[in-house]
């Protein structure tokens, strides 16, 4: 896979997509929109991939939108929608992957890099980093890249309406107080933590991560009766799986389980 804007590596089972304009903070642009998406579809696919890291090159995580690019889409209806949608497509395909998916926020998640750093399911973040959605400091709705949909969920509507609609940033000790992310880290002991992270979601049970992933995400927006449903539904599957066949006999045996991912 040629990509120029975005580096993949796969590495036994983990596979991670690194944002790489580090000499524009890896600043988003629909080149690298485009990258990504495809990356992304191939995460959900390929036989193998059972965590994927999504971080960012040099000393940024995302800076966000190029802001030239902004520039040329005020003049061009029809780039500005494009330009929108295809990174609403990428924080619509990290959630709906059938994976669990680490942010590794190695450094300033601003705007748009906000957005994609709060996709993830675990996001682990460097003490050093910042956090925030100024879009409205230059004029855009505070409303992009999924942080109107998620930022609610995780600090509550009061907080969210403060950080969209002032533009605050906020530092990751700040962040993991307030829910934003799971663990602020210090940035010497970031990558470490993220391996063993993912090392241990490697050893769990595919399916039920993948169930589980679901349920969570759907029951922001599903009432009690549909979601007990999918419980239903998610747990009866696992019920017969061969992961659930040797997590109880190694419950029995009192020995940690050797899950297969089948």
């Amino acid at each position: 896979m040629g990509y120029q804007n975005i580096l993949w590596e796969k590495k036994d089972a983990i596979a991670t997509l690194t944002l790489n304009r580090p000499d524009r903070l890896n600043a988003l642009n629909g080149e690298m929109g485009l990258e990504m998406l495809q990356a992304l579809r191939h995460a959900g696919t390929e036989e193998g991939i059972h965590v994927l890291i999504i971080t960012g090159a040099g000393k940024a995580f995302c800076a966000g939108g190029e802001m030239q690019e902004i520039l040329r889409a005020n003049q061009d209806p029809a780039l500005a929608h494009k330009g929108i949608k295809v990174f609403l497509d990428v924080f619509q395909a990290i959630r709906n992957l059938p994976l669990p998916v680490i942010t590794k926020i190695n450094g300033d998640a601003i705007g748009g890099g906000c957005g994609l750093a709060l996709a993830g399911d675990f996001k682990m973040a460097s003490e050093e980093a910042r956090l925030g959605t100024p879009f409205i400091r230059i004029g855009l709705a505070g409303a992009d890249f999924g942080v109107s949909y998620i930022l609610p969920r995780l600090i509550g509507l009061t907080k969210a309406t403060e950080m969209l609609m002032f533009g605050q940033l906020v530092g990751a000790k700040e962040a993991q107080a307030m829910g934003l992310v799971n663990r602020a880290i210090p940035s010497a002991e970031l990558q470490g933590e993220v391996e063993r992270l993912a090392d241990q979601l490697v050893k769990g049970p595919s399916l039920a991560l993948k169930f589980t992933k679901m349920a969570i995400s759907q029951s922001l927006d599903k009432d009690l009766a549909t979601e007990l449903d999918f419980e239903a539904y998610a747990q009866a599957a696992c019920m017969l799986s061969q992961d659930v066949k040797e997590g109880v006999q190694a419950f029995l045996d009192k020995r940690k389980p050797t899950f297969q991912r089948r």
